[in-house]
């Protein structure tokens, strides 16, 4: 065993691409952009919804156009938003394509935004704030 491990360290030190090397991790400031990133994609109100409702199963194009209520074309639109983003994938069947939530992050994120809702506790508008509708 011992002679083993002598020369699988003399691998190691005689090529370097099998030397350990510290991982870099992203600095706070990189790692906030893409956090930023991220929240902004389910920040527009469409987006959420149509995660709300992928949340706990797969949809077609059409079952999300009547629970949204936006028009087909814009609907693609935010998909294609959310799989770019890796939050919804698409699975292909035929001609139909179905759609849910990959993203074990987003669902804690609806997770979280439902249990404030149930208890009251989601902070409310001010007036002077704008509303997008």
């Amino acid at each position: 065993m011992a002679s083993y491990v002598r020369q699988r360290l003399a691998e190691i030190r005689a090529d370097p691409a099998l030397r350990w090397r510290p991982i870099k991790r992203p600095t706070l400031r990189k790692q906030a952009g893409v956090a930023a990133r991220w929240v902004a994609v389910l920040a527009q109100d469409k987006r959420l919804l149509i995660v709300i409702h992928l949340v706990d199963q797969e949809r077609t194009v059409t079952d999300l156009v009547s629970q949204v209520g936006v028009r087909q074309t814009t609907l693609s639109k935010h998909l294609s938003v959310l799989v770019e983003h890796g939050i919804v994938e698409c699975r292909a069947e035929g001609t139909w394509h179905y759609y849910s939530c990959k993203s074990e992050d987003a669902k804690a994120v609806i997770r979280l935004l439902d249990d404030l809702a149930r208890n009251d506790k989601l902070p409310e508008i001010s007036p002077g704030t704008r509303q997008r509708t």
